[in-house]
């Protein structure tokens, strides 16, 4: 990462053997305004065979990177023994450098995401860091957008506006959520909205309660104060648990920063609630309990009945299998598990192997219990 008057900032990307998307945001990045000046940072989640073909869709003759001889300069030429391998390419057309780690296991979105914000603390050569979904494609004004308005509205964090692939013409959220007490979960702020209906940029931030985890921009300094993503996560919620930590340091809305979004390619939560992975259907309804144990502790009790309402509705939607899943879930987070999920033990390296694609040498136990 160069140290360029001004700084820089770092975009940090988690793939889980997805080449093809994290090519596609690569290359949206590729058409960015030249200011802010970047660099890229992507974490592979998925196995050895997953890095060397995101490697490969990179640098092709049609991809957005190109192969350079550039050293690896520490702290990147020795990464932690959760990066098992760091590759440099550059990206086409730019000054800026792409890097690409190789995890030691599959970390998690949260994980993923710290593993090179840990490498990038020590260096001074960049103002924040953009947290992209792999399956995200950046307008150009997106990242000069989402800069502009941490620095005018004094916000440590800022989202931005998220519109659907399949529907460019209406947003799926402004920002990020809202809470909502009675339910004990999130709401999207301005779900379904034509793009260029009217807004009020003050009521979006003062309903804030997280920034949406498919684009968030953080600054050094909300970071130095917050520290990185809670792992204990793993999917789901890291984002809503980090939101709140950066409240003390304000939370936007960029509203020219648009960024389009397929959404829940990675670990299957789109579609049809009977089609949903076992992975997103037993993290949802854990994650939900470790979340409102962790920051609403009063509220648990009504959280407990809500995700076993969630659970029920994956009945309704005629899928029996879900519904034991979200049931499982909602037991592990009453029993405090944290970290993989429990049927992802070593004992069960099979099922889980299948459950998230990978070879079964990848998958460890690092289930943990906080009961």
């Amino acid at each position: 990462m160069s140290d360029q008057p001004g700084g820089r900032v770092a975009i940090l990307i988690v793939g889980f053997r997805n080449a093809d998307d994290v090519s596609a945001c690569v290359g949206a990045l590729s058409r960015a305004r030249e200011e802010p000046a970047f660099d890229i940072f992507v974490c592979e989640n998925g196995g050895r065979e997953a890095f060397d073909k995101l490697h490969k869709a990179l640098a092709s003759p049609h991809g957005p990177c190109s192969i350079v001889s550039d050293g690896l300069p520490d702290p990147f030429a020795s990464p932690s023994g959760r990066l098992l391998d760091v590759r440099c390419l550059a990206l086409n057309g730019r000054s800026s450098r792409v890097w690409i780690g190789r995890a030691a296991q599959n970390l998690g979105y949260a994980g993923g995401l710290n593993v090179w914000i840990n490498l990038l603390l020590p260096l001074n050569a960049w103002n924040g860091v953009w947290i992209l979904n792999p399956d995200c494609e950046p307008e150009p004004d997106a990242l000069d957008a989402l800069v502009k308005r941490s620095a005018n509205g004094n916000k440590g964090m800022v989202g931005s506006t998220i519109v659907p692939f399949e529907d460019p013409d209406h947003v799926h959220c402004r920002g990020g959520l809202r809470w909502r007490p009675l339910m004990t979960r999130q709401a999207i702020i301005g779900f379904r909205e034509p793009l260029d209906a009217p807004f009020d940029l003050n009521a979006i931030e003062a309903a804030l309660y997280c920034v949406s985890g498919a684009s968030m921009y953080v600054t050094r300094a909300c970071l130095a104060r917050i520290g990185s993503m809670d792992e204990r996560f793993f999917l789901y919620y890291e984002d809503a648990d980090w939101s709140l930590r950066a409240k003390q340091c304000g939370l936007g809305y960029a509203s020219g920063s648009i960024v389009r979004h397929k959404g829940g390619t990675t670990i299957g939560s789109a579609g049809p609630r009977a089609r949903r992975s076992r992975l997103s259907v037993y993290l949802q309804s854990r994650n939900h309990i470790n979340f409102v144990r962790k920051h609403l502790p009063g509220s648990l009790l009504l959280a407990g009945i809500v995700s076993f309402a969630y659970a029920v509705s994956y009945l309704v939607a005629g899928s029996s299998r879900n519904f034991r899943t979200a049931l499982d879930g909602l037991i592990a987070g009453v029993k405090g598990e944290t970290g993989i999920p429990a049927f992802m033990s070593e004992a069960n390296v099979e099922e889980a192997a299948r459950a998230v694609n990978v070879a079964p040498s990848e998958i460890k136990n690092t289930v943990r219990s906080d009961a």
